[in-house]
């Protein structure tokens, strides 16, 4: 039940390719699902890059996240570290012009708030590092997924007893967590999806941090293959359990709506089934509205200016297309392990993947370059 998307990577990768479901886009939106017509790997040997930020001048900044690093790859190929903080996750990493703003973090899922700390930065064209705000800081402060209850809500109090696996997880409220991992510059401010906080947050230019919605809880029927797998009571079989949303992505679309790609803070592996999601939410009022289901751990985001959405999969090996109009995804490419999608000039896509290389060998992670065709051009 943890609320970052990477923190079971070494469980789920165990059960890659277990009860996944194929990914299939509604049968009238079938002609104008785009197909891939090149790919190439443009830069290999990279640590965890689970965001990217393709820039001017065709310069690609990556996020090495259990580096705690932040890289900019250059046309040549040849790789400049922009900022690295020992000890820190790095985030997320996104552009506006020549500045690339990204997080640092530490602490986050630990239970400790105190410990928490998640810095949004930035570095400008001169190479000039600012710390923009501690959202760790608001996020302990206003907590505003705090009356939000998760696990089961409804179950009776002799059941709910009985569920002593799950311990405090078997019904809470949101805790103190901050874990940014996307960021997207927005007129004179910075939007960031929080994993650890299930929450989006607005940053301004001096650093005051508000909360622009919070993700709604992920209803679960409690089957007794569920009940099963994570030890519950069978009592518990028929009932819902509510798992965290846990933003991954987000994406600016069409009238500056938000894409948010969801993340279900259960197994993140398929075990309980294809629960990720997209939400959109309209940045001014927070209004969110569930918008694609049927995703396997979705931790990457783009949109092209037709309105379709691409997807990382991480653990389903694939990246995926949402035309637009369309609630499920069709698969556009399969790789190993992608984790971030960024789209450039409407038709060359920029995928990380190898992103959760095996342990105690030379880091595998790659960024690809992927030519798009789109149909009725």
């Amino acid at each position: 039940m943890n609320k970052s998307f990477v923190a079971a990577a070494a469980s789920a990768a165990l059960t890659l390719g277990m009860g996944i479901a194929p990914a299939q886009a509604h049968d009238r939106h079938e002609s104008s699902v785009p197909t891939v017509e090149e790919t190439r790997v443009i830069a290999e040997g990279l640590v965890s890059p689970l965001r990217l930020a393709v820039g001017d001048g065709r310069s690609i900044d990556v996020a090495q996240s259990f580096a705690g690093t932040v890289s900019r790859i250059a046309r040549d190929g040849n790789i400049e570290t922009l900022d690295a903080m020992e000890g820190y996750f790095a985030g997320s990493v996104s552009r506006s012009g020549r500045t690339t703003y990204y997080t640092m973090t530490k602490g986050a899922g630990a239970g400790i708030p105190a410990e928490n700390e998640s810095l949004l930065k930035s570095r400008d064209r001169h190479g000039n590092i600012r710390t923009i705000a501690n959202i760790a800081a608001y996020e302990q402060e206003a907590n505003p997924d705090q009356e939000t209850r998760y696990g089961f809500r409804d179950l009776d109090q002799a059941c709910l007893a009985l569920q002593t696996n799950l311990g405090p997880r078997a019904s809470y409220t949101g805790q103190q967590d901050s874990n940014p991992i996307a960021t997207v510059p927005f007129r004179d401010h910075v939007l960031v999806a929080d994993a650890g906080a299930n929450a989006i947050f607005r940053v301004d230019r001096w650093g005051n941090v508000s909360t622009v919605a919070v993700l709604p809880a992920i209803p679960v029927t409690v089957t007794e293959e569920i009940a099963a797998a994570a030890g519950m009571d069978n009592c518990a079989v028929g009932a819902t359990y509510y798992l965290e949303p846990v933003p991954t992505d987000l994406e600016l679309g069409h009238r500056k709506m938000l894409h948010v790609s969801s993340l279900p803070g259960g197994p993140e592996d398929p075990s309980l089934g294809a629960l990720g999601s997209v939400f959109t939410v309209n940045p001014w009022s927070g209004e969110t509205r569930q918008t694609v289901t049927g995703l396997v751990s979705p931790t990457g985001l783009a949109i092209d200016q037709r309105g379709n959405l691409y997807v990382a999969e991480l653990f389903a090996n694939r990246i995926s297309v949402v035309p637009r109009g369309a609630s499920g995804a069709s698969v556009l490419y399969e790789a190993n392990q992608p984790a971030e999608v960024e789209l450039k000039d409407g038709s060359t896509l920029y995928a990380t993947t190898d992103v959760l290389g095996p342990e105690n060998l030379p880091p595998a992670g790659k960024i690809i370059k992927i030519e798009i065709h789109k149909r009725g051009h």
